[in-house]
């Protein structure tokens, strides 16, 4: 079954009666729906047809059952699951009102440092309380990634999409329990995940992995949010893949030199190509990020006193691994 033509868009579930389609990806329609039983506005996941991929309604129920398990602010929640009259599965979410991370790029070009830092931060919360339930998201991208606008603060980050989630395999941190006119060259079947924000092990086509695939994948969201470019592209998925397994990332000095070293610094550490020397996990590289975080919020008061200040070298910096102290400061 296709999703559903907008001329006919009927009440399902005995409940939710569908309003106007939001969107639609590769396997799945997404509407904007009203909750008749409690009178509220939600969104409704249908999904397309199988035939060409067997997979979807599995994922489409991986998604429901991670989302409902994980249970975070920073997480999409989902409320119910249910299926339509010929068997098509769906699965109703709360309605997000704002824009996705790819979107906000797309406008902006490159965003402020505190605020690409605040959404890192943001979405890496969300990933630590899926890892702490054994979950890897698997295809953290701009995309997935969806700002809520909140009066007199940073945007509300909602990650989405966990229908490519999967239990670590290999468990490391312990649990406790560009262009952006290319498409995004994602093929079911053949990779899993979304080939520019691919860990080098997935890339390489291993098949054991653990948190620090999602650790990777922030770390190139938050680069390509501060740069405005994707770090990885090619004309094919070969061609991303080889990129993402040799390919440097540009640094941050040349792209953005108003920004600190420290932050160039805590991103290569992020996506470093051997896991044995990135972060461990989520909470760790958010540890250094909410140092840098201390260091642009410091020296942005410093620039609003003095209306001339201005970021040290790389070499003014320390790497955040120990805490972060008045000594460490750079003078504006």
């Amino acid at each position: 079954m296709s999703a559903l033509a907008q001329s006919e868009l009927p009440i399902i579930g005995d409940r939710y009666q569908l309003l106007s389609e939001l969107g639609r990806g590769g396997f799945a329609a997404v509407y904007e729906a009203f909750d008749l039983r409690l009178c509220r506005p939600v969104a409704v996941k249908v999904l397309r047809s199988s035939r060409s991929d067997p997979e979807a309604p599995r994922r489409l129920a991986r998604e429901a059952r991670a989302a409902a398990a994980i249970n975070h602010p920073n997480v999409c929640s989902v409320m119910d699951v249910g299926a339509l009259a010929d068997g098509t599965p769906f699965l109703v979410m709360e309605l997000l009102r704002g824009e996705t991370l790819y979107e906000r790029i797309a406008k902006d070009k490159q965003l402020d440092g505190e605020l690409a830092v605040d959404v890192a931060l943001q979405t890496l919360f969300g990933l630590h309380a899926a890892h702490e339930l054994g979950f890897v998201h698997r295809d953290v991208k701009p995309d997935n990634v969806f700002l809520v606008p909140r009066q007199g603060a940073t945007p509300l980050v909602k990650l989405l999409d966990f229908g490519m989630c999967k239990r670590a395999t290999q468990p490391h941190a312990p649990p406790s329990s560009p262009n952006f006119g290319e498409q995004t060259l994602t093929r079911v079947g053949t990779v899993v995940g979304t080939p520019e924000y691919m860990s080098p092990e997935q890339a390489s086509g291993g098949r054991v992995f653990d948190a620090r695939i999602d650790v990777f994948a922030v770390g190139i969201v938050l680069h390509e949010a501060l740069t405005g470019r994707r770090a990885f592209r090619g004309p094919d998925v070969r061609a991303v893949l080889s990129s993402v397994l040799t390919k440097p990332l540009v640094p941050l000095a040349t792209a953005r030199p108003d920004l600190p070293g420290v932050l160039d610094r805590v991103i290569g550490r992020a996506t470093a190509r051997d896991p044995r020397t990135r972060y461990q996990s989520a909470r760790e590289f958010m540890r250094d990020l909410m140092v840098v975080q201390t260091i642009l919020a410091d020296h942005r008061k410093a620039r609003a006193v003095t209306e001339s200040g201005t970021y040290g070298s790389v070499n003014d910096w320390d790497m955040p691994t120990k805490r972060y102290t008045k000594q460490a400061r750079v003078r504006a």
